[in-house]
Order: structure tokens, then C-alpha cells, then sequence
């Protein structure tokens, strides 16, 4: 139960804090029993000092130190965190892109820089906007992501249990699911012209471009809320940090829609640079339906094994 508590307090504080909160916690809940009556159980002075010291949620507000209600004192280090993911991740993607159009462009540099300066604040500032809904919705919601406590009257029986280490979701890798994610969604909706095949013949440049881009165009709400999905589902693995049958569920629904969109996207032909499909099956055995149709294959096996994967986790070590 000691262990139960110290993590309830720590889980949401910064991580380079933990350590050493969790020894002073620990330190602190020793002393207050040591002072208790020795004609109480083991059992009953931790329940009394559990109580004393009060909802784990409120004393880590309190080690927090000063409030900070933009977005709230549960989510708002979860909030910097990848606030700073997302911005470093656009600029590397805006920056990528602008290379590649400096490149293969016949615009003046200046006109380019102007450019990339005027896009780059404006997809930041998209991006800045998005991440911010998304953590506002979930305060202002109440939405418990977190440790799935009550509201009101505390008590000790609501500490969430220990997690099993395979129970936990690595933050390293939806970080990075995140930075690519970032990185390719300024370059599909800003910059959808630069992708595409680059190669070299007699010392030229050339360069095929994937999409057309005017058959695009309609599509590109349906291809950010497929991005925004996808990196929603990781933060939504951030802030929570372990799996539960509730995250699981979550991300499952979340997966199943985004692969829905994605292959809605790539089915329609109009979407492709018609100089693409008669290179792919002039130099290919298929035809370029047939390698569509092979990578929506693939997309819906990747969505059910990561579905399944999720289920199975949430099954296994989640509660609520």
C-alpha cells in the first residue's frame, strides 16, 4: 500500500523529480508511524497515515510547487513535453521540405525563404493550437487518463496497483511515432508537390512527383485527421504511461479509424501523378492497382496486429 501510494503521487511529476520525492515520501510516511501507538497493526497505521497525508493527486499539486492552469497541474508536464515534440518535429519537416523545393524550384531564394518562414509559423502555430485542444479537452472534461481515482471523499482502497514492467508503454517509442508522424504531415499538407521520386541521370537532377495535386486537394482534411489521429493515440499512451483495458479500447477505436481513412485516401486514383503509375508498371511485373491493393493489405494487417496487440495488453495487465 506504501509503494501504491508513492506512486500514485509520483507518476505524474516530472521524471527527473521522482526519485527523490519518492524517498522523501517514504522517509516521511516511516517517521509518522514510527510516532503512532504500538497497540495498532501494521495495517492500521498505514491506512491512519494514508489518510493523514490525503488524496495522492493533491500532494502532488503540492510538490509541484506554483499552480499552472493553463492547461492543469495533472497535465501540464505531459503538456511541455510534447508541446516540444510536436513543434521540433514540424520544423524538421517545413525544413525538409523547403530544402527539397529550394532544390527543384525555378523561384528566387528569397521568394523561397519568405516562404518558409511564413509556412513554418503557421504550421507551428497549427500544430501549437492542436496539441493544446487536445489537453484542454481533456481537463476541461475531467477526462482521468491518469490514475482513474475518484473525485471526493479519498481513500486508501482507490491507489491504483503497481504495474508490471511490460505493463508499461515506452515513451521512447511514441516519441518517435510522434516525430515522424509530425514530420510527414507539414510535408503532405503544405508541401505535397516535393514528394515523390529523386534520382540523378548525366548529372541532372530529376524528379517524378508522386500525387496530383489537384486530385489531392479534397482530400486533405480526410489525410490531417489521419496524422492528428495517429499522433492523438500516442499521446493518449504519454499521458497515461501503462496500459489499462480503457487505453487499450481507446487506441483500438482509434487505429481502426485511421486505417479506414488511409486506405479511403490512397484507393482514389485521381490522387496520383499519372507520369508515376506508367513508370511503376513499366519497370514493375504488377500493375499499380494491384500494388494499392497490396498496400491496403498491409494496412489493415498492421491496424488488426496492433489492435490485437493493444486488446491483449489491456486484458492481461489493465484494470479500468
Amino acid at each position: 500500500m506504501i509503494n501504491r501510494y508513492i506512486y500514485a503521487v509520483t507518476n505524474g511529476l516530472p521524471e527527473k523529480s521522482r526519485k527523490e520525492i519518492s524517498s522523501e515520501l517514504k522517509s516521511l510516511i516511516d517517521d509518522m508511524m514510527d510516532g503512532m501507538d504500538n497497540t495498532l497493526s501494521e495495517e492500521e497505521k498505514i491506512d491512519k497515515v494514508l489518510r493523514e497525508l490525503g488524496n495522492p493527486e493533491e500532494l502532488a499539486n503540492r510538490y509541484r510547487g506554483k499552480e499552472r492552469y493553463l492547461i492543469g497541474p495533472n497535465y501540464f508536464d505531459k503538456y511541455l513535453f510534447v508541446m516540444k515534440i510536436v513543434v521540433l518535429s514540424i520544423f524538421i519537416g517545413i525544413s525538409i521540405a523547403s530544402g527539397l523545393g529550394v532544390i527543384f524550384s525555378i523561384e528566387s531564394i528569397g521568394k523561397m525563404i519568405g516562404g518558409y518562414i511564413s509556412t513554418l509559423f503557421y504550421a507551428i502555430l497549427q500544430g501549437a493550437a492542436w496539441v493544446t485542444l487536445i489537453f484542454a479537452v481533456l481537463e476541461y472534461k475531467e477526462i482521468s487518463v491518469e490514475t482513474g481515482m475518484e473525485q471526493g471523499l479519498w481513500e486508501p482502497s482507490q491507489l491504483p496497483e503497481l504495474p508490471e514492467k511490460k505493463a508499461l508503454i515506452s515513451r521512447g517509442e511514441s516519441v518517435v511515432s510522434i516525430i515522424i508522424t509530425t514530420i510527414f504531415l507539414p510535408l503532405m499538407f503544405f508541401y505535397p508537390e516535393a514528394i515523390g521520386i529523386y534520382y540523378k541521370v548525366g548529372g541532372e537532377f530529376n524528379f517524378i512527383p508522386f500525387f496530383n495535386i489537384e486530385g489531392l486537394a479534397p482530400f486533405k482534411i480526410i489525410i490531417f485527421l489521419v496524422f492528428t489521429i495517429n499522433i492523438l493515440i500516442e499521446l493518449i499512451k504519454i499521458i497515461k504511461g501503462r496500459w489499462t483495458m480503457k487505453i487499450a479500447v481507446i487506441t483500438t477505436g482509434l487505429n481502426v479509424i485511421s486505417a479506414a481513412l488511409f486506405v479511403n485516401v490512397i484507393y482514389n486514383t485521381n490522387i496520383w501523378n499519372s507520369e508515376i503509375v506508367q513508370k511503376f508498371e513499366q519497370y514493375t511485373p504488377i500493375s499499380f492497382e494491384r500494388m494499392i491493393l497490396l498496400t491496403t493489405v498491409i494496412i489493415i494487417i498492421v491496424a488488426i496486429g496492433e489492435s490485437i496487440s493493444a486488446l491483449y495488453k489491456g486484458i492481461k495487465y489493465g484494470g479500468k
